[in-house]
C-alpha cells in the first residue's frame, strides 16, 4: 500500500510537470492578444467633404495618437514569430483611438469664417484638439472607428461671445502598414459639430510603434495540451 502510495505521488507530480511544461511551450507558441500603438505625424487642412482632391499636409499641424487593443480571429494554424521573437501574426482588433493636436487658421483656410467658428473660436491662434473614438482594424489592415472630439478654445471671436468648447463626433477609416514594429498610417476623417449639417474632413500622415502583450493560449489551441 505504502509502495502505490509512493508511486501515485511521483506520478501525479510527473504529470504536473509535464503539463506545466506543455502549457508553458504552447503559450509561447501563441500570438499575444493585446497591442498598444503609440504614433505622431502631421494633418492636413480642414476641407469640405466634397472637397478632398487636394489636402495640404503641414508640418506645423503636428498631431499625437494612441490606440490600445483586444486581438482575435487568428485564422493560421502556424503562428508567425520573427527571429527575435515579434509578433508576426494579423488578427482583427477591437480598439480604442487616441488622437490629439494643435489647430490653427491655416488649418481651416479653404473655410468661411461661419464654418471655421464650429471648429476654432479663436482665429490666429493655437488652439488643441481631443478625440477618443471605439472602433475595429481588419486583420490589422484598414481602421473603421467613431466617436467624438473637443476643441479647447481660447477666445472667442466678437460675434460669438457666448460659445464654449465645441463638442463634434467624427467617424475615421484608415490604412495601417507594417514593417517590423513600425506601423505607418494613412487616416480620414470626417467631422461635424452641427448633427452633421456641416461636414469637414482631415487626412493625417503617422509612424507608429506597435507593442504586443499578453500570450494566451487560444481556445482552439487546448485540444494540443
Amino acid at each position: 500500500m505504502k509502495k502505490l502510495l509512493i508511486f501515485f505521488i511521483l506520478f501525479t507530480f510527473f504529470f504536473v510537470s509535464y503539463s506545466q511544461e506543455s502549457k508553458k511551450e504552447l503559450r509561447q507558441r501563441s500570438p499575444n492578444r493585446i497591442v498598444l500603438r503609440i504614433g505622431a505625424g502631421v494633418f492636413s487642412n480642414y476641407t469640405y467633404d466634397q472637397n478632398l482632391e487636394n489636402p495640404k499636409f503641414r508640418m506645423e499641424n503636428f498631431t499625437y495618437s494612441g490606440m490600445l487593443g483586444y486581438r482575435s480571429s487568428f485564422n493560421s494554424d502556424n503562428y508567425r514569430f520573427s527571429s527575435t521573437g515579434r509578433d508576426m501574426n494579423r488578427g482583427n482588433v477591437v480598439a480604442i483611438f487616441y488622437q490629439s493636436g494643435t489647430l490653427n487658421d491655416i488649418g481651416l483656410d479653404q473655410l468661411e469664417k461661419n464654418e471655421k467658428k464650429i471648429f476654432i473660436e479663436s482665429l490666429g491662434q493655437d488652439v488643441r484638439f481631443t478625440e477618443l473614438q471605439v472602433g475595429v482594424v481588419w486583420r490589422e489592415f484598414l481602421r473603421i472607428s467613431g466617436g467624438k472630439g473637443t476643441v479647447k478654445t481660447l477666445n472667442t471671436l466678437e460675434e460669438y461671445t457666448n460659445l464654449d468648447n465645441v463638442d463634434y463626433h467624427l467617424f475615421t477609416a484608415g490604412i495601417n502598414l507594417r514593417f517590423g514594429r513600425l506601423c505607418p498610417t494613412l487616416n480620414w476623417t470626417l467631422m461635424s459639430a452641427d448633427n452633421f449639417e456641416t461636414t469637414l474632413s482631415r487626412f493625417d500622415i503617422q509612424i507608429c510603434m506597435n507593442m504586443y502583450f499578453w500570450k494566451k493560449i487560444l481556445h482552439k489551441d487546448k485540444s494540443l495540451l
